[in-house]
């Protein structure tokens, strides 16, 4: 934000992404990232699994005309990590600021949701999707996959995303990622994305893995 708000500078996405894994890599625990970063300027942020390369017709540099998404991750000796960000640091229009309180009203909404046990995963996505469905306006891809302790970042048995055929029931301990997005092709894109932990609503009921709560 210094870089680009204070001195004026523009920084290109490859840049970005050299830059942040250096400081995730100063992290205690720090292996290696989990995943390639995704950092897409502008219309970029819309491709959903974009890498930044030197060379390419499609690098962009950040500045304050334009977003960025920024999709990351590390694997740590006690974990895995998985994290999106929607940056503009420059005057968004009216339609970015709208699109981005609707993507954030659906990550809310998944964070906050309170759902009884035996409760699948498919049928907390549409908490995810209303504010932008309002608008006329949704996503192609799925709002929450299972993360795994040091393991693989995309890992099952559950997920959170309309492919209703994933009956698997969203249980105490399940770590899944919370990820509603919007994106224009050719314009931009916006994603929020962050982990979270299943548990029980009242701390009483967490009981042994083995009793019934």
């Amino acid at each position: 934000e210094k870089t680009i708000v204070t001195e004026g500078r523009s920084v290109s996405e490859v840049e970005i992404d050299e830059v942040l894994t250096g400081y995730r890599a100063k992290q205690p625990g720090f292996v290696e990232v989990s995943f390639p970063t995704i950092a897409g300027v502008g219309p970029n942020g819309a491709i959903i699994h974009y890498r930044a390369q030197e060379g390419t017709d499609l690098l962009r540099s950040l500045d304050k005309s334009n977003p960025i998404l920024i999709d990351s991750g590390g694997q740590y000796t006690y974990g895995t990590t998985d994290v999106t960000r929607t940056w503009h640091f420059g005057e968004p229009t009216d339609e970015f600021v709208d699109n981005y309180t609707r993507v954030l009203k659906g990550n809310i909404g998944v964070d906050s949701m309170v759902f009884p046990q035996n409760t699948p995963g498919f049928v907390l996505d549409v908490f995810a999707r209303k504010a932008l469905w309002e608008a006329g306006r949704d996503y192609g891809h799925g709002t929450g996959h299972g993360v795994g302790a040091a393991l693989n970042v995309h890992e099952g048995p559950h997920s959170i995303s309309p492919r209703w055929a994933n009956k698997e029931v969203m249980k105490k301990g399940m770590v899944v990622s919370n990820e509603p997005g919007y994106y224009e092709d050719g314009n931009f894109g916006i994603r929020i994305e962050n982990l979270l932990e299943v548990a029980y609503v009242d701390p009483a009921d967490d009981v042994g893995e083995d009793e019934e709560p």
